[in-house]
Formats: C-alpha cells, structure tokens, sequence
C-alpha cells in the first residue's frame, strides 16, 4: 500500500469520526433544546416559535463547548466563537423556516422539531466543521476567496 492510500484512509477515519461525535453532540444538543421545547410549548402554545428559539439558546452554550472539545477536537478560541455564532445563526435561520412549515404541512407543535432536525443535519455539520475547523476568521476568508478563484480558473 502506498503512502497516498494510507493517508486518505487516515482522513476518511477522521472524518467519519467527526460525523459520529457530531451525531452524539447533536443527539445530547438535541436532548436538551427539546427538553425545553416540550413543556414550554404547551405553555406558549400560541407562538411555539418562542418555545423553539428559548430552547435553541438554552443549547447553544453546551453545543459550542462539546463541539470544539469532542466533536472536530478544537480549542475554543475568540474567533471560532465568532464564526461558530454566525453559523448557527444560519442554522437556526434554516431551522425556523423548516419549523414553521412543517407546522405550516400540519404537523403538530409536539412532532415539528424532528423533521427539522432530520432535515438539517447535514447542512448543520458543514456549517460547524466549516466554522470549527477555521484556525481564524482571516483563515476562513483566505479559504473563501481561494475557492472562488479557483472557480474563475475552471
């Protein structure tokens, strides 16, 4: 076996692990946001909006910590937090819209998340391996417009 064949199975490991811790931080994230969704939804049953953004917060500290330390094996710094916050928030802007038209389709308020979540999961694990795996935000930039010059170029 060569070396090239070595280290892409190393990566494809590595990746696949990250994809398993994912699915368990997302599961145990997950866990929580509907453990608060639940009762507050029959509560604020007029707007479960509210109830979803409020346990979407709550898990959103436990989310950043588990995903850099477990998941993509980072450490948390300044502008990871940044970039992590401007993908959730594209994650929860994703998530909401799915949310109310699952509800829109006639699900009920109780069920609305699990298609969301189900739905979402794969755009969510590009987005945080994206944000999480970006030494800078600097970083995250350089990669950006490398791959649009690299498009020009095609």
């Amino acid at each position: 076996m060569g070396k090239r064949y070595k280290t892409t199975v190393k990566k494809e490991k590595k990746y696949k692990g990250e994809v398993f811790r994912f699915a368990v931080t997302g599961a145990l994230v997950t866990l929580i946001l509907y453990a608060v969704y639940l009762p507050l939804s029959y509560i604020l049953d007029d707007t479960p909006g509210v109830a979803y953004s409020i346990g979407f917060a709550i898990s959103f500290i436990t989310n950043f910590v588990l995903s850099n330390y477990y998941t993509f094996r980072t450490k948390p710094t300044f502008d990871r937090a940044i970039l992590f916050c401007i993908m959730q928030f594209i994650n929860y802007m994703l998530q909401i819209l799915c949310f109310k038209f699952f509800i829109w389709i006639g699900v009920s308020n109780v069920w609305a998340p699990v298609p969301v979540w189900i739905f979402i999961f794969p755009i969510n694990f590009l987005l945080m391996r994206v944000a999480l795996k970006s030494a800078s935000i600097k970083d995250l930039m350089y990669r950006i417009m490398n791959i649009e010059k690299q498009g020009k170029n095609i």
